[in-house]
């Protein structure tokens, strides 16, 4: 029987009798699937399945779990859907390289086993599925059936996802389907080790010898950018401008392939640049941080640090920086100054991340949990290294140990 057309949020949604039927309720149910929160059918039928995992949903967000889909629920649930709750697409989330979630996760996560990995490169996720880039294969695992759909033998060098489409860089550029693996397009003019970033019209990705290379969705050269040096950063793709470091500076381009800005800083940037609230924030090899503004690159703070550090992550207005030897500090990315700092005494592992009510730091030690202020909370994997962390649906997946792990709040729901 045809279901009665609704838009999602134009009329509350609840359980009633009968039961209300809709294409509001049918994709509402294909969204709280994709964040693992629905197990039923999805028939577009609001039943006690339904109402279930709108409570969940409401629990989670912490607000009121009335088992109604109302306008508060709504709000929040779009909310959690613009800022890409769930998706993480490249090595540090976006293509802004935030490192934040807007999920809330806390410290009470249920731990659970999914696959043995070999050689991880990479992860990636985009709704109930994860993206596993090991050392000779791209997969595809799904976190609902906890099965991979499909796994391709290539020697991945990164990986990123774009709309239905896994971007590979393994000497050339391959660019795979999502939803079965088939590839689509295979650009093998350059040698690309570092992610590619992507939008509508097409591809970006910087190559070994340090070209940037703009690609359409069939693989052909749009434009092509030469630095001034051989070796340039990941790319960043924010609001159709890209930024990328080298040895001389940080770079702005259009989308056109236009040089914007140029700001020259001292030493080696490595790390990609982080865009956050219109600030271009780049490291150097030497411990330092540099905050441009994102649209003119003048320089507004920086701040050495006398060791190594990775790119930020970010969580509200602070710009959270993490020391090799395991010191975590909280900046303030309007002027730098110092907001928190706490010494975990042990090495970073990977790249750290931010959620709407906690950060995890993975290090040669367990992944420590800290509360927005600095405090510790508590320790997963305790005297393990973790390789890589990244949020997934409405949890972590986490690799330690030769497995990928499954870190949900869902079952305390």
């Amino acid at each position: 029987m045809k279901l009665p057309a609704f838009a999602l949020s134009s009329r509350d949604l609840l359980k009633t009798r009968p039961y209300m039927r809709g294409t509001d309720v049918r994709r509402l149910q294909q969204t709280l699937k994709w964040f693992g929160l629905y197990c039923g059918k999805v028939d577009g039928v609001f039943g006690p399945d339904t109402e279930r995992a709108v409570r969940k949903f409401q629990r989670l967000m912490k607000i009121k779990p009335t088992g109604i889909a109302d306008g508060i629920f709504f709000d929040v649930l779009q909310k959690m859907i613009e800022k890409g709750a769930g998706e993480w697409v490249t090595f540090k989330r976006d293509f802004c390289h935030t490192g934040h979630s807007p999920v809330f996760l806390g410290s009470s996560l249920e731990v659970s086993k999914l696959a043995k990995i070999k050689g991880l490169v990479a992860l990636a996720a985009k709704r109930n599925a994860v993206f596993v880039a090991e050392e000779n294969s791209i997969g595809a695992f799904d976190l609902g059936n906890k099965k991979f759909k499909w796994r391709k033998k290539i020697s991945p060098s990164s990986m990123s996802l774009a709309p239905e489409t896994v971007l590979v860089s393994a000497s050339s550029l391959v660019a795979l389907d999502a939803y079965s693996g088939e590839a689509k397009f295979e650009f093998a003019r350059d040698d690309f080790e570092s992610p590619a970033v992507a939008k509508e019209d097409g591809v970006y990705a910087s190559s070994r010898s340090g070209a940037l290379y703009a690609l359409n969705w069939s693989g052909e050269i749009m434009w092509r950018y030469r630095a001034s040096f051989d070796y340039i950063t990941p790319l960043t793709l924010v609001s159709g401008f890209l930024y990328f470091g080298s040895l001389s500076g940080v770079y702005c381009l259009d989308d056109k392939g236009v040089l914007c800005w140029k700001a020259r800083l001292p030493g080696l940037i490595k790390e990609p640049v982080s865009v956050f609230e219109k600030k271009a924030f780049a490291v150097n090899e030497e411990g330092c941080i540099f905050c441009l503004d994102a649209k003119t690159g003048k320089m507004i703070w920086n701040k050495n640090f006398g060791e190594k550090i990775l790119a930020p992550c970010f969580l509200e207005k602070s710009a959270i920086v993490v020391t090799h030897s395991g010191k975590v500090v909280a900046l303030d990315a309007e002027d730098g100054n110092l907001e928190w700092e706490e010494d975990l005494n042990v090495p970073l592992a990977a790249l750290p991340l931010s959620c709407a009510d906690a950060i995890f730091i993975p290090t040669d030690a367990g992944l420590v949990v800290l509360k927005p202020g600095g405090e510790r909370v508590k320790t997963y994997f305790e005297g393990k290294s973790i390789s890589h962390v990244i949020q997934a649906r409405l949890g972590l997946l986490v690799a330690a140990d030769g497995y990928l792990w499954d870190f949900s709040p869902l079952e305390r729901l």
